[in-house]
Formats: C-alpha cells, sequence, structure tokens
C-alpha cells in the first residue's frame, strides 16, 4: 500500500466520530471516495460507516444505510381504496309496446314453432341457471322461431350463433340448424356472459335468476354486440333496439314456457 493511501486512511481515524454527529452525508461521501493507487476492498477494510468501527474484510456490501430522508418523502400517502365501477345506465323500456312490436308479437303468436322448444330451453336454461324465459326472448328477437334462419353476418339457427362463437362453446358449428345443439350453444355463450358479468360485477354468490334489471340490459347487449358491452356505456342504435325489443317479448305473454303435461 502507497504511503499516501495510508495517510488518508490515518486522517479518518484521527477525526473524533462525534464531529460526524448529524452529518452522515459526508460519512457517505469518505466511504464512497477511493483514494489514487487504493483497491476498494483494502480501503473498505479500514472503516465501515453504517457501523463506524474497524471493518476487518469487506467481502459483501454494507448493511443498508439509514439515513435521514426530507420530511415530505417520509410522508405516507393515502391508500388508495377499491371502488366498483359505477353500473352503466338503463334503457328505458316503454310500458306500453309501440305498434311494430305489436304486430309482430301477434303474429308470432300465431306460430306454430313459437312452443315448439320449450322442452330444449327449459332443459338446457335448468342445467346452466338461466331464466328460461330471456333464453326464449333471444330466440323470438333473434330468428323468429326459425331453426334455419341465416344472418347477413353469417349468424345461425334459432339463437343465431357465429360458427366461431360455437365452437369456443364447444358445439361443431356444422351443427348450428339443429335446434338442440343451437340451443346448447346458445345459452352456454348466454351463461359465458353471466360469469363475466358476474366477476366484474362482484356478484359472487347470488343467483343468475336475481340478477339487477340493467344487468341483464347489458348481457343482452352484449349477446348481440359482443362482451365489451358489458361495460360501456354507449350503445350501437341498433344493440339499443335489439334490448328493448328482447325486454318486450320477456315481459309479454309469448315467451311464457308451456309447462310439461
Amino acid at each position: 500500500m502507497r504511503a499516501s493511501s495510508y495517510l488518508v486512511a490515518s486522517l479518518v481515524f484521527a477525526v473524533p466520530s462525534s464531529a460526524f454527529t448529524g452529518h452522515q452525508d459526508t460519512l457517505l461521501a469518505l466511504n464512497t471516495f477511493q483514494p489514487p493507487g487504493m483497491p476498494g476492498t483494502e480501503y473498505g477494510r479500514f472503516f465501515d460507516v453504517a457501523a463506524r468501527k474497524p471493518h476487518l474484510n469487506l467481502t459483501e456490501p454494507p448493511a443498508r444505510l439509514d439515513l435521514a430522508r426530507p420530511a415530505y418523502y417520509r410522508m405516507s400517502l393515502p391508500k388508495a381504496t377499491a371502488t366498483a365501477s359505477p353500473p352503466p345506465f338503463a334503457l328505458e323500456i316503454p310500458p306500453v309496446p309501440p305498434k311494430p312490436f305489436v304486430r309482430t308479437f301477434n303474429r308470432l303468436m300465431k306460430k306454430r314453432e313459437a312452443r315448439g322448444y320449450d322442452e330444449l330451453i327449459r332443459e338446457h336454461s335448468r342445467k346452466l341457471g338461466l331464466d328460461p324465459r330471456l333464453v326464449k326472448s333471444v330466440i323470438a328477437a333473434e330468428s323468429e322461431f326459425t331453426a334455419r334462419a341465416i344472418s347477413p353476418a353469417g349468424a345461425l339457427g334459432l339463437m343465431q350463433v357465429m360458427p366461431a362463437t360455437a365452437g369456443y362453446m364447444g358445439v361443431p358449428a356444422s351443427s348450428l340448424f339443429n335446434p338442440e345443439a343451437n340451443i346448447r350453444a346458445g345459452t352456454r355463450y348466454l351463461s359465458y356472459l353471466f360469469a363475466r358479468a358476474w366477476k366484474r360485477y362482484h356478484l359472487k354468490g347470488v343467483p343468475y335468476r336475481k340478477a339487477p334489471a340493467w344487468l341483464i340490459q347489458r348481457i343482452i347487449a352484449s349477446y348481440n354486440a359482443g362482451p365489451r358491452f358489458l361495460a360501456r356505456r354507449k350503445l350501437y342504435r341498433e344493440t339499443r333496439d335489439y334490448v328493448k325489443k328482447v325486454m318486450l317479448f320477456y315481459r309479454s305473454k309469448l315467451t311464457d314456457i308451456n309447462h310439461r303435461p
């Protein structure tokens, strides 16, 4: 070790430790300073800032320094409180159905198929905890009980299920004209939307049948336009009309489920 290096180290020890009280930043500067020609390991073995005592060998970095910090740095900020997002607004469903709806209602009431799928609707709704009248309302709005209906977008069958959606629900797209397979795919997709809504709005333990009215509307909107509309505050005009149509069917006798004989 060079003589100049020993000189610096001896000067450090010559100053009383009381002189450094309240000047820990100075100690930190001294500890991080390395005199020319002195390896860091040799310099560190003479002085440890945290302990203020000789250190035989600096094989590990010194313990974390507890230096004084400004008051603003020590201030504890208030913890963020978890608040549930406000529910999207609900559409106003007219208490008196408009004339176009009344005409559609009267026409479908005369249709034999309007009562031909009740058993399938009841069976698949019961398995998934859904309201069978809601499922029947979706069928009335989507296809008017036409098993081989095809939309311009490519949705198929009674519940107008897209082939890709059917695949995700575990139902082959080739079977969507089959009423049982189509209702199975459509009710599974409805159940999927309910599950997502229950998770988003923290409704664990609440039966699907007891969903609030605004959430039922959002699930219907999502069935029409996609799951993102579970939370969006604005709906397409077409989707708003669709939600109103389903809810009007839901209130009518058209979607009563025939009881077993």
